[in-house]
């Protein structure tokens, strides 16, 4: 998959209206920032940032890639039922 991260901490995300106004995001792009998002906790808790308990930054950044991955599913699960 494509990075949608631009290198200088902006995350571009497409923002569309379905046809009933609705406001939505591919789902590949919301994967990659709750991913994107666990990779920076992560990382700042093996750093050791001040203030920042490593063990609760670590959970928090498994609980969003295990939210990323049961979303991942969930469009796999929905492409097959339409094929």
């Amino acid at each position: 998959m494509e990075s949608h991260y631009d290198g200088e901490q902006q995350f571009r995300l497409p923002v569309r209206h379905d046809q009933d106004g609705t406001l939505v995001v591919p789902a590949d792009y919301v994967t990659a920032l709750l991913r994107g998002i666990a990779a920076t906790w992560q990382e700042r808790a093996v750093g050791g940032v001040p203030g920042m308990d490593p063990a609760t930054i670590t959970g928090l950044g498994t609980v969003l890639e295990y939210l990323a991955d049961q979303l991942d599913v969930q469009c796999i699960a929905r492409a097959d039922s339409q094929n």
